[in-house]
């Protein structure tokens, strides 16, 4: 999005239901510490950083008593 006033443009960015907002800047800073991704049926998932692997992996407590 295109906004003079930083301040305003981080609001709607808030409000936005997207996996990245650009304020004055068309182009996606493709970081791989940067995480990126769509959202709901965008056909893109996340990806880079922790973000991408999260949606590989999956949570398990494993205990062991000696």
């Amino acid at each position: 999005m295109l906004q003079e006033d930083l301040r305003k443009g981080l609001k709607i960015a808030k409000r936005l239901e997207s996996g990245a907002v650009h304020i004055n800047s068309m182009t996606i800073h493709d970081e791989p510490v940067l995480p990126h991704g769509g959202v709901k049926n965008s056909g893109w998932g996340r990806f880079n950083a922790a973000q991408g692997l999260e949606e590989f992996l999956v949570s398990k407590t494993v205990t062991w008593m000696d």
